[in-house]
């Protein structure tokens, strides 16, 4: 589990509905006064309308799917791969490169770019495919973080329209004194509601799935170096050498070889 996503976000819906109490406790006023069905229906209905203008129908199947890796989806340091490669490299370096055939691997990836080493794939082929294999993850990734970012930045402008809603009834019944809070909170509730969604969930959600991806493409960016190191049957301390670049320099020293 990703505890610090976890204590963001049920931290932030704790944080104002403790407010939302607080301030109904010292105005003696009902919870029920931060609700607005009207409102929540403008918010979160457009902004699942404008989603499914955006996105085709299998980004909208595997979008919970994919905002729930920001959740559970724990990315293994660059620093560990590193070393289990080093010391693939070393027991290649040793006993040939058949001998990897009986390593435990637990990165899907890294098997499959071992696994090619060991049945003996030509080097352009390796290459090839675990490029091909690194830029349709990317892909992928691109295409379902664009679209909870869409949701972020389409739920305040959902919230504005709400208030623009809003407006529109109280100007239109300005003679009613009885409606002008209903209207008025409708319009400043839809703008709390977007405001909300966006920055406390979606937005979030998008920059960590981001941050995540960088990470996995780092990640396969040296095993795909050290795979093919290992194939050339070069030495694994110029390989830790090598791959130590990717890493920041505090980090390095935590690196085995």
């Amino acid at each position: 589990m990703n505890v610090p996503t976890l204590l963001g976000f049920f931290g932030g819906w704790g944080v104002l509905i403790t407010a939302i109490v607080f301030i109904c406790n010292e105005n003696n006023m009902p919870i029920k006064s931060f609700y607005s069905q009207s409102g929540m229906i403008i918010v979160v209905a457009g902004m699942i309308m404008a989603t499914l203008l955006k996105a085709s129908m299998s980004e909208i199947k595997n979008l919970f799917s994919i905002m729930g890796q920001s959740f559970v989806g724990v990315i293994e340091p660059p620093t560990s791969i590193i070393g289990k490669i080093v010391d693939l490299a070393t027991i290649a370096r040793k006993d040939g490169i058949i001998a990897l055939e009986s390593q435990e691997i637990s990165n899907p990836f890294m098997a499959t770019a071992i696994r090619m080493l060991v049945d003996g794939a030509q080097p352009h082929v390796v290459k090839q495919t675990l490029s091909s294999e690194l830029v349709a993850m990317k892909l992928r990734h691109k295409h379902g973080i664009s679209v909870i970012a869409y949701m972020g930045e389409v739920a305040p402008a959902m919230g504005m329209v709400g208030t623009l809603v809003g407006l529109v009834a109280l100007l239109a019944n300005m003679e009613d004194v009885a409606t002008l809070g209903t209207n008025m909170s409708v319009a400043v509730l839809t703008t709390l509601y977007g405001a909300f969604l966006a920055n406390a969930v979606f937005l979030p959600i998008a920059n960590k799935l981001g941050v995540q991806s960088d990470l996995e493409s780092l990640n396969r960016e040296i095993i795909i170096q050290g795979v093919q190191f290992i194939q050339a049957g070069g030495n694994p301390r110029v390989l830790e050498d090598q791959l130590n670049a990717y890493v920041a320099p505090r980090a390095r020293n935590t690196v085995t070889a």
